[in-house]
């Protein structure tokens, strides 16, 4: 006697979406905590449950494989924040507020992934120009959002001007607070949650100059 079919198997191109999702989510979650030198491709493919033969099937190398998977979080980086820092979500939160709830996610960031930040700042750094044409505008993208954001405050941004002030504070305060967190020498012989708490008022005080 013949046993029962399981059913339809979903088409092939489902299926190595469904695949490729497993091998982008398993990298994701080993290069949370591991430094990418530290990372094989074998440990990619055990945490998504494939072979290794899937990921080469799909990728050239693990460094093509972590920079598909670094524009891809990028991506979804910018669209959660399109999201969660819309307007009406915001209305009547002053400055300072903001600031406060800008570092903490960033440091909650850095505690939940430093693996997967480090090589972002890695690729940032090491790549030409031309290789970060990409990553380099989703990051704009990112600072854009959050400068818009800081200058929606209902108490305002008072630096003489105010949209230079608000973008260049987006940009440092998100780099020194992960760089804070994630590397030692960034600031030595400080803690670094004493120091992302300094980078606050500084960040205030640019944009607040009389506060």
């Amino acid at each position: 006697m013949t046993p029962p079919p399981d059913g339809p198997r979903p088409p092939r191109q489902k299926r190595s979406e469904e695949t490729l999702g497993r091998i982008l989510k398993g990298a994701q979650a080993v290069l949370a905590q591991q430094d990418l030198d530290e990372i094989s491709v074998e440990d990619i493919a055990r945490q998504a449950g494939v072979s290794v033969g899937a990921i080469y099937t799909r990728f050239k190398s693990k460094e093509d494989l972590l920079a598909h998977l670094l524009d891809d979080i990028q991506r979804r980086q910018v669209e959660q924040l399109t999201v969660i820092l819309a307007p009406d979500r915001w209305r009547g939160v002053l400055l300072d507020a903001r600031l406060d709830w800008l570092v903490d996610r960033l440091q909650a960031s850095a505690r939940a992934q430093p693996g997967l930040l480090r090589a972002v700042f890695t690729r940032l750094l090491s790549q030409s120009l031309q290789m970060n044409a990409g990553p380099a505008a989703l990051n704009a993208a990112t600072v854009a959002l959050i400068s818009d954001w800081l200058l929606a405050a209902d108490d305002g941004v008072t630096a003489p001007d105010p949209a230079i002030a608000a973008a260049t504070t987006a940009g440092w305060l998100s780099y020194s607070v992960q760089m804070a967190m994630l590397y030692t020498f960034a600031f030595p012989g400080r803690e670094a949650d004493a120091v992302t708490q300094e980078l606050k008022r500084a960040a205030l005080a640019a944009l607040r100059p009389s506060a």
